[in-house]
């Protein structure tokens, strides 16, 4: 292995004395990191201006070409923005240079020139999809949860969880990192939108990925800093229901480095509701409606911090700090109606008050060291995280009917403590003829602790319910390898990975004296490969492996306590899932602005995990209560196939479309406790979304939704449709934008499911939020000198 490596840096420093011409590639984006379709990019020899060579780059903003070995000065412009310099030395370098990111100043450069952008938000690349936050009128004002709702591949569940080509098994992480909170809608809704530069979607990624979220990676990018001294802006927003609030973003650069910070805070008391009816053919009562409406009244605040440093030509250090804040008063509202041959024989209402607080601290490094050659580097990282959530609930139950009578006062109190430790090392080596080989680690260690008691009124007071009282505590360690090779040439690459991932898991319950272990360690291959025949389209197939283990929550053995009718209880028993998928996909114009990637895909799954319905009978003191009980488990197998068709079209410069459609079919195999699950069919996701700019700087958004009903073991679950508007105008030598929202226009957003037991039908119907309008303004600024004649210079040097 020395001897490997040896020889591997002893051909990096060797300088192919025949070779004359060197292959350079580079990407241009703005200060945000959006990429600028068609910039013109031309070099010229520094010793003679007159001879000099040029291309255009891609709609992507990539470019790519051949140039003899000298000293270049490099010139990129664009219709309206101000064109910028950049000095490279391509002498004694290699034949092929990666340049990454150049980027310009997305501004005007004469007051009399107007930029009309109706870009889609969505850019469709060969291996993700990536939506630009910035173009988005819908979540203005809104939240991360907001955004996911237009992201494209990507479907928000009624309960606020997301799922891509529907499995809901996703890998969600931050700045292209994994987190250990970054699960569930209470994370979605402390982010404000005005702090997100994009989103992207990656539904087969590489060895060099975490193999966790089987259903693929959703990568969330906070905005970072730019080339400015100083840039920002400012928003705010309020709306109907209550929603009001301020963020304000600032970033900037020095000579030296770069920083940024995102802030935000905000109050919103947004509304959810539910119906479940049940039919019982054995007990009495013999049927059910159920109607609940929980009330958020929620204070969320954000702070988050960072930048990058050079610490000299070779050396980055990079930093950042995030703070997140939630304090709510929730009100939960639920009203039983029992009925005996359809006759009304009792009206119970439970009502809940209850207090949440939380509290995520994040602080992350990054050393990148630049070794003997461009691109040649090793990349150190180190993270923690620190959370707590505290609920506490008051619940009084009652009966109206037939004898009108307090029933009893409940008290819930639930303390949290996560923590999730990251340490990561990174090694790229790149290779002669257009090869690069990496290497690395990550270390996620992380634990959770959970104090959950409830204690009912009695006579002499308060006295625990011992059911429903445990100490529970979670531990999950996995320590991951991955190698990484790949090669190109002018219209093919390839890129072959392997991951290694060994899982350590601890489970413990004092209350049931309950202790479980479990250790595994799995290879996760993949390969990939591109053709590029023609500049306007390229192909692309890929296979990966990959896993989905259990949210911690779904596991440890305790049931949750609400709703006293039915509750929840978590299965140690349960088994991660193992993935194995395929992908062959198309990206490319079919003419001018019209561009379209369809995606054929294969995922086959084995130990499939299910939630579970049954009625059970429960013991809380000395008296027996009939629940319905849930749980998830494995089931069994399942395939999926199907097509995802995305369609960018502008069909003038005025009007932008995008439709995006799945067609997922599927078969499923499996039962659990004497219940099949057995099931296949096919199921529709559509998604028709449309920006007209009305006047100079005046954009409406149309976006149209829809979910088609599904069919499988246990449940069936009908078709949705929802609809959301935006408009936005820009006001004030366009310094302010003014944008108004209104999200599931039809109140139609709701998922309704219904469960088939062997003596129960029952019928649940969800709506995590009612319709909101939103209305908001934001202010753009920045501290810039007048521009000076000529071009402006940065100054990139090439190490060899």
């Amino acid at each position: 292995m020395k001897f490997y490596f040896s020889f591997l840096l002893l051909l990096l420093t060797s300088v192919s004395l025949f070779s004359q011409s060197v292959n350079v590639t580079g990407n241009i984006v703005d200060g945000s990191g959006s990429e600028i379709p068609f910039a013109s990019v031309v070099f010229t020899t520094n010793k003679d201006s007159i001879n000099s060579s040029g291309t255009l780059a891609n709609e992507n903003g990539i470019f790519s070409l051949t140039l003899k070995k000298d000293d270049y000065v490099a010139v990129i412009s664009v219709a309206g923005l101000v064109s910028k310099k950049f000095r490279f030395n391509f002498l004694n370098s290699e034949d092929s240079i990666e340049l990454g990111e150049l980027i310009i100043e997305a501004e005007t450069q004469l007051e009399e020139v107007v930029v009309r952008n109706t870009t889609s938000a969505t850019k469709l690349d060969i291996d993700k999809k990536v939506y630009d936050v910035s173009k988005d009128l819908i979540s203005k004002g809104g939240t991360l949860l907001d955004v996911m709702q237009n992201v494209p591949s990507v479907q928000v569940d009624a309960d606020g969880s997301l799922s891509l080509r529907g499995n809901a098994n996703v890998l969600i992480l931050l700045d292209g990192k994994p987190s250990g909170f970054t699960s569930g809608a209470e994370f979605l809704r402390s982010i404000p939108s005005s702090s997100i530069a994009k989103v992207e979607v990656i539904t087969n990624p590489s060895a060099k990925f975490t193999a966790e979220g089987d259903a693929g990676i959703i990568n969330v990018i906070l905005k970072k800093g730019s080339v400015k001294k100083l840039n920002g802006s400012a928003e705010l927003f309020t709306g109907y229901r209550l929603n009001i609030g301020t963020n304000v973003n600032l970033n900037g650069a020095t000579k030296n480095g770069s920083w940024y910070t995102n802030t935000g805070i905000g109050y919103s008391e947004p509304l959810g509701k539910s119906r479940i009816s049940l039919d019982n053919f054995q007990t009495t009562p013999d049927s059910t409606e159920q109607i609940s409406d929980r009330l958020r009244k929620q204070v969320y605040a954000l702070l988050n911090v960072g930048g990058s440093r050079n610490l000299n030509e070779k050396q980055t250090l990079s930093g950042s700090i995030t703070y997140r804040k939630v304090k709510a008063d929730n009100e939960n509202f639920t009203n039983y109606e029992d009925f005996k041959d359809r006759e009304l024989t009792s009206i119970i209402n439970r009502s809940e008050e209850e207090e949440q607080k939380g509290n995520f601290v994040q602080g992350r490094t990054d050393y990148s060291i630049l070794l003997d050659t461009l691109g040649h580097k090793l990349e150190l990282g180190i993270s923690g995280e620190f959370a707590n959530d505290f609920d506490n609930a008051r619940i009084l139950e009652s009966t109206l009917f037939p004898n009108p009578n307090d029933d009893g006062i409940d008290l819930t109190s639930n303390q949290e403590n996560r923590r999730q430790f990251l340490l990561s090392a990174d090694y790229i080596l790149p290779l002669l003829r257009n090869a690069k080989f990496e290497i690395g680690y990550l270390a996620t260690l992380s634990s959770t602790e959970n104090d959950f008691g409830v204690s009912t009124a009695s006579e002499t007071g308060f006295v625990n319910i011992p059911e429903f009282t445990n100490e529970t505590e979670y531990r999950e360690n996995v320590h991951a390898f991955y190698t990484q090779y790949g090669k190109s040439w002018e219209t093919f690459s390839y890129k072959v990975g392997l991951r290694s991932e060994t899982t350590s898991i601890l489970i413990e319950a004092n209350a049931s004296n309950f202790e479980q272990r479990k250790n595994y360690t799995d290879l996760f291959p993949s390969l990939f490969f591109n053709f590029t025949p023609r500049e306007t389209g390229s192909y692309g197939l890929s296979f990966s492996r990959r896993i989905g283990r259990p949210y911690y929550k779904l596991v440890v053995p305790f049931s949750s306590y609400t709703d006293n009718r039915n509750i929840f209880v978590g299965n140690p028993d349960i088994n991660p899932r193992y993935i194995s998928s395929a992908e062959l996909s198309y990206s490319g114009n079919v003419f001018e602005k019209f561009q379209i990637n369809p995606t054929l895909y294969l995922r086959d799954t084995k130990n499939e995990s299910e939630f579970f319905v049954e009625k059970s009978v429960i013991t809380v003191g000395s008296e027996t209560r009939e629940v319905f009980a849930s749980t998830i488990a494995n089931i069994g197998n399942y395939t999926a196939y199907g097509l995802e068709l995305g369609i960018s079209y502008e069909p003038t410069n005025w009007w932008n479309i995008y439709l995006e459609t799945t067609f997922n079919g599927f078969k499923q195999v499996g039962s659990f406790r004497g219940a099949s699950f057995d099931g296949e069919g096919l199921l529709f996701y559509g998604r028709f979304n449309q920006t007209i700019s009305l006047l100079k700087s005046m954009k409406f958004q149309w976006q149209n939704n829809y979910r088609g009903p599904i069919e499988t073991g246990q449940y069936r679950r009908k078709g949705i449709y929802y609809m959301n508007f935006g408009l936005s105008n820009n006001i004030f030598n366009d310094k302010y934008t003014l944008t108004v929202n209104y999200s599931d226009v039809l109140n139609s957003n709701k998922r309704v499911v219904t469960s088939y037991g062997s003596d129960f039908i029952r019928e649940l119907e969800l709506q995590n939020r009612v319709p909101q309008i939103n209305i908001s303004l934001s202010y753009r600024f920045d501290s810039k000198s007048r521009v000076k004649e000529g071009l402006q210079y940065d100054d990139i040097k090439i190490i060899n």
